[in-house]
């Protein structure tokens, strides 16, 4: 790109048609390719905002190649800020979208659970005694016999009794269910 004596006089007395006319397609296909073609419909943004800030401070370039050069720093610089500001963009947006998505998992997560305890605390007092003590406190069940002066065996009937009550009470709902089968397979 060159830049005139005559263009170059006329951008700094304010007449900027020259300018466009000659210089102007050499700046956008510069900024297209600083920009990659994947931002290249940026670059005309680059371009007006370098000419700006260039017209705004024409009176400090004493030659055309001053101009030139201040210009293709100024596209280039613009062009690095509009990725970054769009790379950042993005990953704000993807991580955005992971952090809703993991908030979304684990209300779920939640309420599901809320709809097991809801459901156990429903149940007959004995059931739910043997459910605290097995799966809450941890003990196993001769441990849970002795407590309720019952049976090791008359605590794996009832705890069988209280998984096969809960499967029939969420009898469609495949997420309660499955914490359900977790809870059997750890008895």
């Amino acid at each position: 790109m060159v830049i005139s004596e005559q263009v170059f006089c006329d951008f700094q007395a304010g007449r900027i048609q020259g300018f466009y006319r000659e210089v102007y397609p050499s700046l956008l296909t510069y900024a297209a390719r600083c920009l990659g073609d994947s931002y290249s419909y940026m670059a005309e943004d680059c371009v007006q905002e370098s000419v700006f800030k260039a017209y705004n401070s024409s009176r400090d370039f004493v030659s055309p190649h001053q101009l030139k050069n201040y210009l293709y720093v100024c596209i280039h610089n613009d062009a690095v800020s509009l990725l970054r500001k769009h790379h950042s963009r993005q990953n704000y947006l993807r991580e955005q979208s992971d952090y809703e998505e993991d908030v979304h998992r684990s209300i779920i997560e939640q309420e599901t659970i809320d709809l097991l305890y809801e459901a156990i605390s429903r149940l007959p007092d004995d059931l739910h005694t043997i459910f605290v003590l097995s799966f809450e406190q941890g003990l196993k069940n001769a441990e849970v016999g002795e407590r309720m002066q019952i049976s090791e065996s008359a605590v794996k009937k009832k705890k069988m009794k209280m998984i096969q009550l809960l499967r029939d009470h969420f009898a469609g709902n495949e997420k309660v269910l499955l914490l359900i089968a977790i809870m059997a397979s750890a008895s």
